[in-house]
């Protein structure tokens, strides 16, 4: 449908179908958004298949659940999908992992007076995650987190919430308990999405911090907290 890219989008199919041998006129490019297409557009025939590139153009700078436009796209073909339509990727699974990233921390805190003047106002404006008053916790920023100097995994990658395409779009809550795997200093968390293709699980695209392709969300701890390897606990929630 491409309706915000339709020369780029259209010149993309068009290497799709010479990459493959196929003729241009069996492709109908159809420049409306997915909340105004009717079954007169697809000539009163249902949609067997959606295939989609959850990493759309623009959202370069947001967290990765932000990247859950597809399954709003995707629920809003949900009237003309027919029964059994295979929607690919398939599922994104919410992932993360306790990090030490001393660098970044000590870049994010909070500040308080400056040569006599109170700084506090920025930190809501700039999004400090550190060091902050009370129980107050920053905001979840999107960051590479390989661009963040010195970080160290603390745990294994836990999942924490599947979102399931097949389905229309709705709220989602998980949690879950975390062990650490190793002694350090832990700052926060790195979050992000992998994306599931296949109903068997078998193709999985990562957007993890071992990419340098996409930005993880972190969550920076109010306080670093010192853990040590088979002992240090921590619950982790989320909602959607």
């Amino acid at each position: 449908m491409f309706p915000s890219l339709r020369v780029r989008g259209f010149n993309y199919l068009q290497a799709v179908a010479d990459a493959n041998n196929l003729s241009m006129d069996r492709i109908k490019v159809i420049g409306r958004k997915s909340s105004s297409l009717t079954m007169n557009d697809l000539n009163h025939e249902k949609v067997n298949l959606i295939v989609g590139e959850p990493f759309y153009l623009g959202s370069e700078g947001m967290l990765p659940w932000q990247n859950l436009r597809f399954w709003n796209e995707r629920t809003l073909l949900d009237p003309l999908l027919s029964e059994g339509a295979f929607i690919m990727p398939c599922k994104g699974i919410l992932r993360f992992c306790a990090m030490s990233l001393p660098d970044l921390w000590k870049s994010r805190c909070g500040l308080k007076d400056v040569e006599g003047f109170d700084h506090s106002v920025v930190n809501d404006t700039l999004g400090a995650c550190g060091d902050l008053p009370g129980e107050q916790q920053g905001p979840c920023l999107p960051y590479y987190v390989w661009q963040c100097g010195y970080t160290k995994k603390l745990s294994e990658v836990y999942s924490l919430i599947d979102f399931n395409f097949s389905e229309p779009i709705h709220s989602c809550f998980g949690e879950t308990k975390i062990e650490f795997a190793h002694d350090g200093t832990c700052h926060g968390f790195a979050i992000w999405i992998d994306w599931v293709l296949d109903k068997e699980n078998s193709i999985v695209i990562s957007t993890g911090p071992e990419s340098r392709y996409w930005k993880q969300g972190v969550q920076l701890l109010s306080r670093p907290v010192q853990v040590n390897r088979g002992n240090s606990v921590m619950h982790v929630d989320h909602v959607f």
